[in-house]
């Protein structure tokens, strides 16, 4: 029997032409509070709290890391990340309730439902970046208390060798590196010259290029580690989960701020600050072609959600320097990589078989994907833009029950790695399929997109491709059109 545990809705503005004309005053005028600035958005209020059970199988895992232990540190894990889902679909239906007709309501509620329908996207990779913290051996002696007396920190999960700048680089350090390199200057600090209130500014108009050149300069100087640009899943391990009622430079200000503006009140899971806002940041994972490489944590003049640890929708020319792209550097000790890999896994894309069986029922079956421990199953509709998540399974077939005969669905099918951080959801994951009817009940009906039906002796199964990587879903209410993106991209 089909069990839903979550269902994304995308179709907002109809909702809101249903919901209630009221609103409590003090939530309202937080709503309106958070778009005082053009850019600054909704401010969330939760985030993943370590409960009381999650630190006593953290404990007992530490101190024997067996597989046993590690399944009920991951479910707990598991069951503390169901929960901030719970209180984010909770917030996300009291504000519809609560800015409907107001001005700007509509743009509060879709800043928030992206947050959640990223959350479902990127469900797995979160819940894996967790557990390879929580596998590092660093953690139990780090301190992030004191995380503001080293210059370079652990990231935790990505390798015990491997440790990150604590703040973005400087101009007061660029400009070191130019003086002793020779190296060409960025547009606004010409002669490695900059204002003198502006020497802890993050350094920006630098290069993907320039960026490798500073750390190339920093290894030879060194003569013991290695220093190079973090991989987008190595800075979103130093990030964690961006923090309760985090104060950034977004919306705040027209331009660049100090890095440690605001290092006493806001700091990435392991001390790092300045790590959303102010200035993007380079990192070494390619995005969509050789010269196009991701930067993450969003700057002055972002959109909050963009700001986000899990956000990966931004792409820069390597060759290129901006005003709002700086960087920071990731230290390895001793020169020496660590051999696990937590760039993004790209584990295979199933090929999955859906055929009508049996009444009122869809089968899914699909090879075995090489990596993969486990699948996660997803519905989604077209026509109403919603996100259905279902069980997870070790098997490589899934019998869904309960639909009406002759209902058209489709399906995505997710491999999981217990080792490696995930891929999202991925929109080419999906198949079509028609629940079964009844033979007395005739043929089934067609589809815009056709099931697969079990092939011929000796045929090859009829697999649905699709080309769609991104679903619009729109809705009008009162003459306002609220068109929501549902971002199904797979990073490869």
């Amino acid at each position: 029997m089909k069990q839903a545990k979550r269902l994304l809705c995308v179709g907002m503005a109809a909702m809101l032409l249903s919901a209630p004309l009221w609103s409590s005053a003090a939530t309202f005028a937080a709503a309106e509070d958070s778009v005082m600035y053009p850019n600054s958005g909704f401010v969330e209020t939760e985030q993943p709290e370590i409960n009381e059970e999650t630190k006593r199988l953290l404990a007992l895992y530490q101190r024997d890391p067996s597989m046993e232990n590690y399944l009920a540190l991951r479910e707990s894990v598991i069951a503390n990340y169901e929960s901030v889902l719970a209180k984010k679909e909770e917030k996300l239906n009291e504000l519809l309730a609560e800015t409907a007709g107001r001005p700007g309501g509509t743009a509060i509620v879709q800043e928030m439902q992206e947050i959640v329908q990223e959350m479902y996207i990127t469900y797995w990779n979160r819940i894996n970046s967790t557990m390879l913290r929580f596998g590092d051996a660093r953690l139990s002696s780090w301190s992030t208390a004191n995380a503001a007396q080293y210059e370079y920190i652990p990231v935790m999960g990505a390798g015990t060798s491997t440790y990150i700048k604590r703040t973005p680089v400087t101009n007061e350090e660029y400009a070191q590196f130019l003086r002793e390199n020779g190296h060409a200057a960025p547009v606004n600090m010409p002669n490695a010259a900059y204002a003198q209130e502006e020497a802890e500014y993050p350094v920006n108009y630098v290069s993907y290029q320039d960026a490798l050149a500073y750390c190339a300069w920093l290894t030879e100087r060194d003569g013991e580690n290695t220093y190079r640009l973090p991989s987008e899943s190595e800075w979103e391990l130093a990030a964690g989960h961006i923090p309760k009622d985090a104060a950034f430079n977004c919306g705040v200000n027209d331009g660049r701020t100090p890095v440690e503006q605001y290092a006493e009140v806001t700091h990435g899971a392991h001390g790092a600050v300045d790590l959303w806002g102010n200035v993007w940041e380079w990192t070494s994972t390619v995005r969509s072609a050789e010269q196009i490489l991701g930067v993450k944590g969003g700057s002055w003049a972002s959109e909050r959600t963009e700001c986000r640890t899990e956000y990966r929708g931004e792409g820069r020319d390597g060759t290129a320097a901006y005003e709002d792209v700086g960087f920071r550097v990731i230290c390895v000790r001793g020169g020496e990589e660590p051999e696990q890999n937590v760039e993004l896994a790209t584990l295979a894309a199933p090929e999955v078989t859906a055929f009508s069986a049996p009444v009122g029922g869809i089968t899914l079956t699909w090879a075995p994907v090489e990596g993969a421990t486990e699948y996660q199953l997803f519905e989604y509709d077209e026509v109403s833009g919603l996100l259905s998540m279902l069980e997870r399974t070790e098997d490589t077939r899934f019998v869904i029950t309960g639909l009406v005969p002759g209902s058209t669905h489709r399906y995505i099918v997710q491999p999981i790695s217990y080792v490696e951080i995930a891929d999202n959801v991925s929109y080419e994951y999906g198949v079509a399929a028609v629940a079964g009817q009844a033979a007395e009940e005739g043929a089934l009906p067609g589809a815009d997109l056709p099931a697969e039906t079990p092939a011929p002796d000796g045929a090859e199964p009829q697999r649905e491709e699709s080309a769609l990587p991104v679903i619009l879903a729109s809705a009008a209410a009162g003459g306002v059109l609220c068109v929501v993106v549902v971002l199904l991209l797979r990073r490869r």
